[in-house]
């Protein structure tokens, strides 16, 4: 099982380099990196964190982009390409399909963030090196690389409930944008619970557990956002927080696959 699983993300992998998915979004990545570069002069003071959540959101910006362009035309069900019919046609299952195409996707995402993360670590070194290191005083390779893999989660997630809503309706469009809806969501649902916990009153916060346990569908992304960490250092609450975190996101994506295989398994292929 896991042979066909690994040949069929491998196939994704090959599809998504053929199509060059990956090389378009780095020459955009770089040119709006280098672009930027030519303003970080008019920043006052604070200049690391200003860099490091530039670089973060062009990341952040190129993935999204990777997702619902690439990651949705690939999982959706298309009447006029038919991929899916002609991946079923081999001795494969629906469910080695499901997780043959994350495991592919992720690879392509995994090495879609390397690739845009080595570039703005590069970047911001030379931002740290060209100004005076007040300005800059800690950047740290492995908090940097902790902030991008917090990014990735966030895109895993998203790729996930990609997956799920390609089972669940026809068309990349209507994919597309139950996706967005989906990722407005969960960016909005914690600033809607913390304004009914901040006000008094049982309807109130008897709505604001509603609104909390809500987490367990629309996940908050917050939670994997370490940008802060790039020019600060890590103290031990964190490390708690962040091992927490991780076993949440590994819960959240067993689920959605599993909710996924149940759906493609379930679904008409005509």
């Amino acid at each position: 099982m896991l042979r066909k699983v690994w040949s069929l993300a491998q196939l994704v992998i090959i599809d998504g380099l053929r199509r060059h998915a990956l090389i378009g979004l780095v020459l955009l990545a770089f040119g709006l990196e280098a672009g930027g570069l030519l303003f970080f002069d008019f920043i006052p003071r604070d200049v690391g964190r200003a860099s490091a959540d530039f670089i973060l959101s062009i990341g952040w910006l190129t993935g999204f982009l990777f997702l619902l362009f690439h990651a949705v035309q690939v999982m959706a069900w298309d009447e006029g390409r038919r991929t899916i019919h002609t991946l079923l046609a081999r001795p494969i299952s629906r469910t080695q399909y499901v997780l043959g195409t994350f495991l592919g996707l992720a690879t392509l995402l995994l090495l879609l963030n390397g690739i845009l993360g080595l570039l703005g670590y590069a970047i911001l070194s030379l931002i740290q090196k060209s100004i005076n290191l007040v300005y800059f005083p800690h950047l740290s390779f492995l908090h940097y690389s902790l902030s991008w893999g917090g990014l990735f989660c966030i895109e895993l997630i998203i790729l996930v409930v990609i997956l799920l809503f390609s089972g669940l309706v026809r068309g990349g469009f209507p994919v597309l944008l139950l996706t967005v809806s989906y990722y407005f969501i969960c960016t909005g649902l914690p600033v809607v619970r913390n304004a009914f916990i901040a006000k008094s009153g049982n309807d109130t916060l008897r709505l604001g557990s509603i609104l909390q346990w809500m987490t367990a569908i629309f996940p908050d992304f917050s939670r994997f956002d370490f940008k802060e960490l790039i020019t600060n250092e890590m103290s031990g609450v964190f490390l708690q927080h962040l091992s927490t975190n991780i076993l949440l996101l590994v819960l959240y994506l067993t689920v959605m696959l599993w909710l996924a295989s149940i759906v493609y398994q379930r679904r008409d292929l005509q």
